[in-house]
């Protein structure tokens, strides 16, 4: 199983959005995906109708210490159109999950690794859902991933956050010796002809300009649609809620470009 982070460094960057509506494109193209929610604020478990305080769910939270497979927690969803092989579910975690801080950070940041592990036969890809900023349960995340998708619009702001992650990343590394590798950018809620998008697309793939290796930039990238805010509330992401839009196409061909980059970037499986 490949696990990928989704990550920016702050909030509203389009890292819940992203998770929710490229699952369902990865199970269409025949993986096996597990959606992790391991932020406490719970907009993925909302997006797909899963309530906070609903007792009849397993949570993250209540896995973390052992003692539960965490098979039984994985919630599937049901899709059209994934042929033989492909499938999705989704890992839910609430509010609750802000208790853990203190116990993950005991355990030296390594629960969800661990926890994920029982996932590694029977899924292929698991997509990880965190808080932006760098917490005890993003870390957590992190040590959990083999790699990191950035998400952001073009701008200042998001720009500086995403350098900020990337330099702890490179930290925690060093400090932990462990590795997890940079993906590439995904641009969200921009129109094809912004100036700002192409600025920041040639930074970042520009080594000498960005200060340091060159980072990916996706072709893809998602247009900006203002019922996506509205479709959670139909308990479904918009590649469910209305396929035929600009957003759900554009998040099915990064689906296909991002198989492919995780593919050619860790050795995993097309």
């Amino acid at each position: 199983m490949h696990r990928t982070l989704i990550w920016t460094g702050k909030g509203g960057t389009g890292k819940t959005t992203t998770v929710s509506n490229v699952g369902p494109e990865l199970a269409r193209l025949g993986y096996r995906v597990l959606m992790v929610g391991f932020d406490p604020q719970g907009d993925l478990e909302t997006t797909y109708g899963i309530a906070d305080d609903d007792p009849d769910v397993l949570r993250v939270e209540q896995l973390l210490a052992g003692g539960i497979d965490p098979q039984t927690a994985a919630i599937p969803i049901a899709l059209d159109d994934v042929g033989e092989t492909g499938s999705l579910s989704l890992l839910p975690s609430s509010s609750d999950l802000n208790a853990a801080t203190a116990a993950v950070t005991r355990r030296n940041f390594q629960d969800l690794d661990r926890l994920l592990d029982a996932f590694d036969a029977d899924v292929d890809v698991a997509l990880i859902d965190t808080q932006g900023a760098l917490t005890p349960l993003s870390h957590t995340a992190a040590r959990a991933a083999d790699s990191v998708l950035f998400t952001m619009e073009p701008g200042f702001f998001e720009y500086n956050a995403l350098i900020k992650r990337l330099a702890e990343l490179e930290e925690l590394e060093r400090d932990d010796g462990w590795t997890i590798t940079p993906l590439g950018v995904l641009f969200v809620r921009t129109d094809a002809r912004s100036k700002h998008m192409r600025e920041y697309r040639e930074h970042f793939t520009d080594s000498e300009a960005f200060g340091g290796e060159p980072l990916y930039v996706f072709e893809a990238h998602t247009r900006q649609q203002s019922s996506v805010r509205d479709h959670p509330r139909l308990s479904l992401p918009t590649v469910l809620a209305d396929p035929t839009s600009n957003v759900a196409v554009d998040y099915r061909a990064f689906a296909a470009e991002l198989a492919a980059r995780i593919a050619t970037s860790t050795g995993a499986p097309a």
